[in-house]
């Protein structure tokens, strides 16, 4: 194989890789351009005060210093795995298909750490970083909690989980969890192979719907998510068990932030062994990025374990 075609073919594919749209990432999180930034967490209602003659209003935003987020980024890396024996031995196509595994790689990853960073960051009961502001006739303490352990948790509380309820009244509750802190969407959630199961249960057989599997979103658009169940739309998630989901704000709403230092590259080694210029340079070449991933807002989702639920 020509070895100066095979490296512009690996690193065109890298800039597309780098550049294309990334479904699930763009759906569950978003990327941001600074490292430190000030990140408001959602205030309650704001109104316009009555004022006297001559009266100035007065300053009602937060103190930036108190709502400083620092996003701290990690290096990762994964051999491309080239030899010189691979390299003369192996078809074209053969070779390319270590690099697109390489990239898979780094997809996988990004999953990971987002699903981390939603796991690690949301409410579940501890001392929250900020006073959790009160919202029309609903008052909430700092130890507000966003995780429910089971069905009986998310509806009546009761210390009894005896009342089962239907799958999609599950979401319509979870999302309510949401929206009576002022957050108004989009929402999406992502929901185990089990549950899903259930909520098809309850729409009739001749319906046409399809819930996209996480590991395979071809966009990030949100409408084109089928089934919308009160506002919020669904994906189906491969690594989760039993009856649970999430139910998180979107995009640009999510709590997940990104900060992408340094994209998907190859380098001659270690990363500091310079870049990959030449075709003998991939013999022994590296994939490198450096990423940071953080929840900054713990209510902006929720968690369920759905105990309970109506049979159909």
């Amino acid at each position: 194989m020509d070895l100066e075609d095979l490296l512009e073919k690996s690193r065109r594919l890298i800039d597309i890789y780098n550049e294309a749209e990334r479904p699930f990432r763009d759906m569950f999180a978003e990327v941001v351009d600074q490292q430190t930034f000030y990140d408001n967490p959602k205030d309650a209602d704001v109104y316009f005060e009555e004022l006297a003659e001559g009266e100035h209003p007065r300053t009602v935003d937060r103190d930036a210093v108190d709502n400083q987020i620092f996003i701290r980024d990690k290096k990762y890396g994964r051999s491309v795995g080239m030899t010189q024996d691979f390299i003369e031995k192996h078809t074209e196509e053969r070779v390319m298909k270590k690099i697109r595994t390489m990239l898979e790689g780094a997809d996988n990853t990004m999953r990971e750490l987002i699903m981390s960073a939603l796991e690690d960051g949301y409410a579940q009961g501890q001392q929250l970083w900020y006073d959790v502001p009160d919202y029309g006739e609903y008052s909430f303490s700092q130890t507000h909690s966003h995780k429910f352990e089971d069905t009986d948790d998310l509806f009546d509380n009761d210390g009894t989980d005896d009342t089962a309820y239907d799958a999609h009244q599950h979401i319509e509750n979870a999302k309510d969890e949401l929206t009576h802190h002022g957050f108004s969407g989009p929402f999406v959630a992502l929901i185990s192979s089990g549950f899903k199961r259930k909520i098809r249960n309850e729409i009739t057989w001749d319906a046409s719907y399809h819930i996209p599997m996480a590991t395979g979103m071809r966009s990030a658009a949100l409408e084109d998510l089928e089934l919308n169940i009160d506002g919020v739309r669904l994906v189906e998630s491969p690594w989760m068990t039993g009856d649970k989901f999430w139910v998180t704000q979107a995009q640009n709403g999510s709590p997940v932030k990104i900060y992408e230092d340094s994209p998907v590259h190859l380098r001659r080694g270690s990363e500091g062994g310079g870049p990959v210029y030449s075709p003998g340079d991939l013999v022994g070449a590296n994939a490198y990025g450096r990423w940071g991933v953080k929840n900054v807002d713990p209510l902006r989702a929720v968690h369920v374990n759905a105990t309970n639920i109506t049979q159909s």
